[in-house]
């Protein structure tokens, strides 16, 4: 399961980089149509959320069971100054976080993909499933990054 699930984590993570690459400084500020985010958000986004998805996996590896925040990403657009980053350097960190995320997760044992972290509002999850989370949280935005604009 774990090598499945690092697959499909490396896949999306490389076709976004992939697509990402491939759009112009143009492209990438076109905004979202129906008000959604631009694509440089959604890369902004990633970074972003990588950093929080990274933590997680960390808490779970070095820490017994760890308290795992929440993070609302509605507030991370004015706050965090989305309209003044470089969305190449949000695309270098997604491309940098993956690769030590992969180099580490790769390592683990079984019994280190079923450690637990605590959840606010989702409560206990095993490592595994954090890692499916940040996946499909990963594809999400892949599809919308590739969606009309």
């Amino acid at each position: 399961m774990s090598s499945e699930l690092l697959a499909r984590y490396a896949t999306a993570t490389t076709e976004l980089i992939d697509f990402a690459n491939s759009l112009t400084r143009e492209e990438l500020d076109l905004p979202g149509k129906d008000g959604e985010w631009s694509r440089a958000f959604i890369i902004h986004h990633m970074a972003d959320a990588d950093i929080h998805f990274a933590a997680r996996y960390w808490h779970v590896l070095t820490v017994n069971k760890p308290l795992l925040a929440n993070f609302d990403e509605d507030l991370y657009p004015a706050n965090l100054n989305y309209a003044h980053r470089d969305p190449f350097a949000s695309l270098a960190a997604v491309e940098g976080i993956f690769q030590v995320n992969l180099d580490v997760l790769s390592a683990i044992t079984d019994v280190q993909w079923n450690r637990i972290g605590i959840h606010e509002s989702a409560g206990e999850l095993t490592l595994i499933q954090i890692l499916t989370k940040g996946t499909e949280h990963r594809e999400g935005h892949l599809n919308q990054l590739r969606g009309e604009f």
